[in-house]
């Protein structure tokens, strides 16, 4: 990534309105300052082409004082569906920053609204409509901390699946309703494997050329398997899907916090915005482990 400049922004008295201070983050070496790298990935999804944004900065809020905007030098335009199965974008590289406790992290994205669109299935280019997208990015609360000199690695992990919003009054407009994680990075680890084709999938789905079905990883032991938006929801749900090796349908969950996990899969299509009674296979607890990807075949 390139050279960026970075401001702290100081609200003030309504009548002063905006005003702020401008400097450059150099490396670590003062005993205030540490680095943070920031990552971009997604979890995997199956119904899109492309979902791209732009992000145009990095705004982050320590707990005791004024929230430090990193701008780029450049836009960089992001299309989501390329960070998926540990691919992902490094959007704050070792960036030298204060050595503080952080409540949020905020993307900031570009205004112009062509530098966000949806290509579908069908190769049709919709646009990507983010309520409030101007004012307040793609912003994860999530608290975590700096220590002097010292590095510290994150992703920020994108639910494409359940942020974006088919049209339904405009043909032409998907809407991003974001659904992000912060995860530490030295904290996580994966679940990876097989589902049964001769059981699950020529059994339960319709068509396996066009939809595998979906592996639901829940947080907790023995979780009582639900739909995305039901009350349980899961923390990822990922595509089964046959395309490296055919015959041989695998998935992967990526970027899980060391615990454990309820897995479970369902071939019946979930609609994001409706509570529907899917028919699940009975569920299997897993245990993750950080730096480790567990292998488990579902039969």
């Amino acid at each position: 990534m390139q050279k960026r400049t970075c401001c702290g922004v100081v609200m003030v008295a309504a009548l002063a309105g905006l005003g702020g201070c401008e400097w450059e983050f150099g490396t670590v070496g003062s005993d205030e300052d540490g680095s943070l790298t920031l990552k971009l990935a997604d979890a995997p999804v199956d119904d899109l082409a492309e979902v791209v944004i732009t992000v145009t900065g990095v705004e982050l809020k320590p707990s005791d004082d004024d929230s430090i905007t990193i701008n780029f030098d450049d836009p960089q335009p992001i299309d989501l569906l390329d960070l998926q199965n540990g691919d992902v974008e490094t959007l704050l590289n070792d960036e030298g920053v204060p050595a503080a406790s952080y409540e949020w992290v905020r993307l900031i994205l570009s205004q112009q609204s062509s530098d966000q669109y949806v290509t579908g299935d069908d190769g049709g280019t919709y646009g990507l409509v983010i309520p409030s997208g101007d004012q307040s990015g793609l912003k994860v609360n999530a608290g975590f901390s700096v220590g002097d000199n010292k590095s510290v690695s994150m992703t920020l992990d994108f639910d494409v699946r359940k942020s974006v919003v088919a049209p339904t009054l405009n043909p032409s407009t998907y809407f991003l309703k974001p659904v992000l994680r912060l995860v530490k990075d030295d904290n996580v680890g994966s679940i990876s494997g097989t589902v049964d084709e001769s059981t699950i999938l020529q059994t339960r789905c319709a068509s396996v050329g066009d939809f595998a079905g979906l592996v639901y990883v829940y947080e907790g032991a023995d979780v009582e398997p639900d739909d995305l938006g039901g009350a349980t929801e899961p923390v990822a749900a990922v595509p089964v899907n046959n395309r490296d090796n055919p015959g041989v349908y695998r998935y992967k969950a990526s970027l899980l916090n060391e615990g454990d996990y309820t897995v479970s899969y369902s071939c019946d299509k979930d609609d994001v915005e409706a509570d529907e009674s899917l028919s699940f296979l009975d569920p299997v607890n897993v245990e993750v482990e950080a730096g480790e990807d567990t292998d488990l075949d579902l039969e």
